[in-house]
């Protein structure tokens, strides 16, 4: 009788609890009937629905949490956008809220959890948790009858890597910052964590500075008011910018428009890279590196190219000569390249951020590379990624197969698929990875990017919408949780959304009906 009353009391007490809670809210329930739910990457534990949760015009979004409005308001128009009502945010504290965000310091920072049952509930680990999970939310919701439907069900995930990244080039083709601000949203759409832009490179310098002001390209550079308006726009949709300077090589525009400063004597057989035997090089970067982190906040990274660079005249040079005399370096400029590697390292600390930079230096050399230097990893052609991995080096996979999307040099969703984690390949026969490199799982590798590189800005979002899900679906799951089968699956379902959300139906010129075609390679 005792267990009887005190269960009772429980009962009791769970109910007005609940109505405490949930007030009188604007909420309907009903079958689920149709397709699974097509969410993407595969959480990591979630159940087959039986009913739906609809919510009308009168239904309320609601955080107590400041921080979080931006996502409400976000959510509320990238809902209506897609076909549901306009939903309130409410301002003050409401018990009849029916979408409530919160964030919980016990989740891991890139975990969430939702609940859809007389409400909605999603918490996380922090803002860009709480932003995968509206993005689950979008995934998941249905629309009819001037309502949006979501599946009653209880769900919790993470990612399995840390790093998801995704790479534009913006120095060989100029892309306007709608072209930009969509590359976000598809970004956010399939849960890339992170945008690296190439802002520099060969073919011109995107980016603005108050201190050397003719580096900007005209016609095909950003301000800093474009810049701020990128970051902010990120930021909201729980995306982080990476920017990146492109030093020492890939540097034409340093030398072309600042030769007192960065040009090496003989221009004329190399123009392409910068003065690493200046002092001046080495102010000059410390400032335009100060003048875009004071923009790009939200970043613990700065990317600072580092690969490729052409060394031809570069130890005649006499301000090198007197430099590497001075700094005990010697005469082999492999050296002072990692001098320079060192201390643009040193530089961009001191502005609060962690240096990434792409495979380009080698294993043997006298001046150490530090390991709080992430490598992004790419052609290995320099340093294996087993090497890396067994020198203490924190990596990026950015495989030049499957994660390069090169023009007409681009990968089957299949084959990208196939790719894992710990995998590199490339399609030179005269790299390595030729035969491809299969490593042994290690939390050194801590994630992976997907690199779109020399394409127009027309091209992108239709190369990319039915390439990105794959890798990231691999990248999130690093074991294959469902079939290529499912993933295809869910990809086409999800597709119109992506089209509404970015105001872009333009497809791939591989894709054929539903058939994907390998291109040449």
């Amino acid at each position: 009788m005792t267990n009887r009353r005190a269960l009772s009391s429980i009962l009791l007490i769970t109910c007005l609890l609940s109505l405490v809670a949930c007030g009188d809210h604007t909420t309907e329930r009903g079958g689920y009937t149709g397709a699974p739910p097509s969410v993407l990457p595969e959480p990591k534990t979630w159940e087959a629905p039986t009913e739906m949760l609809y919510l009308s015009a009168e239904s309320k979004l609601y955080t107590d949490e400041a921080s979080l409005s931006p996502l409400l308001d976000l959510l509320a128009t990238e809902l209506s956008a897609l076909g549901g009502p306009q939903l309130t945010v409410a301002t003050a504290a409401d018990n009849s809220a029916d979408v409530i965000l919160s964030v919980d310091p016990v989740l891991a920072e890139d975990e969430y959890h939702l609940t859809v049952g007389s409400t909605i509930r999603l918490s996380g680990g922090s803002y860009a948790a709480l932003a995968q999970g509206k993005t689950t939310l979008l995934h998941l919701a249905k629309f009819e009858d001037g309502r949006v439907g979501f599946p009653v069900l209880q769900l919790e995930d993470r990612p399995d890597a840390a790093y998801r990244g995704l790479m534009i080039d913006l120095a060989r083709k100029w892309h306007p910052l709608a072209t930009v601000k969509q590359l976000i949203d598809l970004a956010a759409f399939y849960k890339v964590r992170y945008v690296q832009l190439h802002f520099t490179d060969y073919q011109s310098y995107t980016l603005p500075s108050r201190k050397y002001p003719k580096l900007s390209t005209p016609g095909r550079h950003y301000s800093f008011e474009d810049l701020a308006e990128m970051e902010a726009y990120a930021v909201q949709r729980g995306v982080t910018i990476i920017p990146e300077i492109d030093v020492p090589g890939h540097s034409s525009p340093f030398v072309k428009q600042y030769p007192e400063i960065f040009a090496i004597q003989d221009t004329v057989n190399n123009p392409w890279i910068i003065n690493m035997g200046r002092e001046e090089v080495y102010t000059a970067l410390d400032e335009l590196i100060g003048e875009l982190t004071t923009v790009f906040k939200a970043s613990p990274y700065f990317h600072i190219g580092g690969d490729e660079a052409i060394f031809t005249s570069v130890a005649k040079d006499p301000d090198v000569r007197a430099y590497v005399k001075t700094k005990g370096i010697g005469e082999d400029v492999h050296e002072l390249y990692r001098h320079f590697l060192v201390r643009l390292n040193e530089i961009v600390k001191q502005h609060g951020k962690q240096t990434c930079l792409w495979e380009g230096f080698r294993p043997e050399g006298q001046i150490d590379i530090p390991r709080d230097m992430i490598v992004f990893e790419f052609e290995t052609n320099r340093y294996l990624p087993g090497e890396l991995i067994r020198d203490g080096y924190t990596v990026v996979n950015t495989s030049w197969k499957p994660l390069y999307v090169v023009n007409q040099k681009k990968w089957e969703p299949r084959t990208i698929y196939g790719w894992n984690l710990w995998r590199w390949e490339n399609w030179w026969e005269r790299a390595p990875s030729f035969t491809p490199i299969q490593l042994a799982p290690t939390e050194q590798i801590v994630g992976a990017q997907m690199c779109a590189w020399e394409q127009a800005a027309e091209v992108e979002i239709p190369s990319l919408r039915r390439r990105l899900p794959y890798f990231t679906e691999r990248v999130w799951n690093t074991e294959q949780r469902i079939p290529f089968a499912e993933v295809e699956r869910r990809v086409e379902a999800l597709d119109d959304k992506l089209s509404l959300l970015l105001g872009d139906e333009r497809q791939d010129s591989v894709l054929v009906g539903h058939n994907w075609v390998m291109p040449v390679e």
